[in-house]
This record gives C-alpha cells, structure tokens and sequence, in this order.
C-alpha cells in the first residue's frame, strides 16, 4: 500500500484541523470554561494516545495497514458527530478522547506505510501533514460559508456534522480505492527494548512535546487577549501560518534528509527560543502572524527530523511497537504542556507561558549539542 492512495481520505477526516484550533478556544469561552478549563480538553485528546499506547502499537503490527487506517476513519466519524453537540465538560472531554484515538491510530498507520515504502521518512511526513493542513483549508471555506449564517453554537453544530459525513466519505472511498492486502508473515518478535540513542530520543521528545504544547494551545487565547480582533482576523492570525505549511512541509522533511537531523533539531530550537521571546513584543496583528508563522515552521521541522531520527534503524515489522513506545513520551508532554500553559495564563500573565517556552528551548538546544550524536545524515 502506497501513501498517495490514502491523500485523499486524510485530507477528508482533516477538515477541522485548522478551524478547530481557532474555534475550540471561541467554543469553550461562549460555554462559559476558563483558559485553564479549556486546556484540560486537549490535555484529554493526549491522554487518549497515552491510554491507548499500551495496545495500539501491537494492533498495527498484528493488523494491515489497510484496516488500521479504516478503524482510524470510522473513530474519526464518531468523534465528529460526538463533537457536533458536545456542551457539558464530560461530554467534551469523552469527544476529545475519541478523537485522540483517531489521531494516534492514523498516525501509526501511516508511519507503517511510509516505512513499508521505505522513502525518506521526513520528507513523507512532512507530505502527510501537508495533506492533513490542506483538508483543513477546505474545512475553513466551509467554515466561512457556515458561520456567515448562523451563530457560534449552531454554526460548531453544523460544522462537525459535515465532517461527520465527510468522514463516511473517507472511508467509503478507502474501501473502494485502497486495495486490500495480506498480512506479511514477520518474524516472532522479542520485547521492545530501546538502545540508549532510542532512549536518548524518547527523552528529548517527551519535553519537546511539553514545552511545544505549552505554548500552542493558547494561541487564540492569548491573541484574543493581546489584540482587540473580530472572529475573522482571529482566524487570519492562525490560517496564514497553517497555509504556508502545507505547502512547505515536504520541504521542510527534506532539510533533515539533506543536511542532518541533528542540526536541523539544533537550529530549529534556537530559532523557537528566539520568536517566543520576540512575541510578547509584538503589538500588531500582521507581525505576530509572520513571527508565528515562523514558529509553526520550526516546530514542524524539529518534529519531523526528530521522528526521522528515531526510526532510522528500525525493521519494518516493528515499526509500531517502538513508534508507540515513543508516542507515550509525546502523549505525556501533550498531557501536562496545556495544563502547565493554562496555569501560567491565566495566574503569572498572557506572556509568561512564551517567555518560559523560549528558557526551555535553550536547554533543550544545548542538550542536543551536547547528547544527540553527530553523522545522522541519510
């Protein structure tokens, strides 16, 4: 199975990725939740990887690809028609974990595909998200033609409804045009047992992924704060960054490919530490779009060179049971990063949680220089 047959049906299950960081803060603000409230909703999405880790990785070994990523588009539907009249703080979270598990099961699918074709796995990656970022452009027409009519509330209702039905799409058109495949024999597999690289690397994405999700769960929170801004630029603030993303993310897999994972991880954290410093000086709309806009590349090309560097050396047929060992660092870092962010917030200031973000990453630079070994270029 090749990654170009599931394009579109990624593209289909992702129409809110963009929309739903910009209305999810909007949603809970109008239900009446805090800042820290709504960041216990996405700490509940982390903790749906964190859970499921214990099986998912053996159940995309045991399992084709093809049915994985079938199971994944089904959960997806679920969380969606979940979501369309979620209000009350269990039902949300209970949405939110469903689609958690979505997520963390698409992934595994794809990192196995990605490895079977054995490419460059950065640079695929990096395509993989791009596809997801360019659904989402297309959930924000919808959005556009949605909330042009109607209210927050309804127009949320409506919204996930239509990703609801976008979902069965996804994975009618999977049944018909991703063919089916047998289960390849592998070989009996030992316990996973990470090598002290692996393990180096399992460190440095756990707090990568805290620090990373410290800061960006409250971009809507904090530009809602900082400028006075109508729903449509609030929108802009994060769309511009999202776009250019998607354009930009095989390019941004193929640094690491090309000039080393290392290196890439080493530039990309100083750089992070110097545009969170650089945000609470901003005072303008426009410039903290491109300051952001910065910040969403670096951190997309840190995640995929780190994610490359991890798998380098990894046999296929074990592919999801280390990607979901590793995955347990990133749910854990996803977990406590928004609720530490949202703490910050809402007691210490708007600027705090992007001033200790920005100390972070000039540790976690150093760090690389200091423990990531060196030669990692493919």
């Amino acid at each position: 199975m090749r990654y170009r047959k599931l394009a579109v049906p990624v593209m289909l299950v992702s129409l809110p990725v963009i929309m739903f960081e910009g209305l999810f803060p909007l949603y809970t603000k109008q239900l009446g939740y805090s800042t820290f409230q709504m960041t216990i909703f996405y700490s509940a999405f982390a903790l749906a990887g964190l859970v499921m880790r214990f099986f998912m990785g053996k159940l995309s070994d045991k399992y084709t690809r093809r049915r994985v990523f079938l199971f994944a588009v089904l959960l997806y539907a679920a969380a969606y028609i979940s979501l369309s009249g979620a209000v009350s703080m269990p039902h949300i979270m209970a949405a939110r974990f469903i689609q958690g598990a979505a997520g963390i099961l698409l992934t595994l699918s794809v990192v196995g595909v990605i490895t079977d074709e054995n490419d460059k796995f950065a640079q695929t990656m990096g395509r993989f998200d791009s596809n997801r970022n360019l659904g989402g452009m297309i959930g924000v027409g919808l959005c556009f033609l949605i909330f042009t009519n109607y209210d927050l509330l309804s127009g949320w209702n409506i919204f996930f409804l239509c990703c609801f039905g976008a979902s069965l799409s996804a994975y009618l058109y999977s049944l018909v045009k991703v063919r089916k495949q047998e289960k390849a024999n592998v070989p009996r597999k030992a316990k996973v047992v990470f090598s002290v690289e692996k393990k180096k690397l399992w460190i440095f994405n756990l707090f990568f992924c805290l620090f990373a999700s410290m800061t960006g769960v409250l971009l809507i929170p904090y530009v809602t704060a900082a400028f006075d801004l109508g729903m449509e630029s609030l929108i802009s603030v994060f769309f511009f960054p999202m776009v250019v993303s998607s354009f930009a993310g095989p390019h941004l897999g193929r640094l690491g490919d090309t000039f080393g994972y290392r290196r890439v991880m080493i530039l990309s954290a100083f750089l992070l530490a110097l545009i969170a410093i650089l945000v609470p000086m901003i005072h303008t709309p426009d410039s903290f779009t491109i300051i952001w806009t910065l910040y969403v590349l670096s951190i997309s090309a840190l995640d995929y060179s780190m994610d490359a560097l991890f798998v380098q050396g990894i046999e296929e047929h074990v592919i999801g049971d280390y990607y979901g060992k590793y995955a347990f660092g990133s749910n854990i870092g996803h977990i406590l990063g928004p609720l530490a962010g949202g703490y910050l917030f809402d007691h210490l200031g708007i600027s705090t949680p992007y001033i200790t973000f920005s100390v972070c990453m000039l540790f976690f630079a150093a760090a690389c220089i200091r423990y990531m070994p060196k030669g990692n270029r493919t």
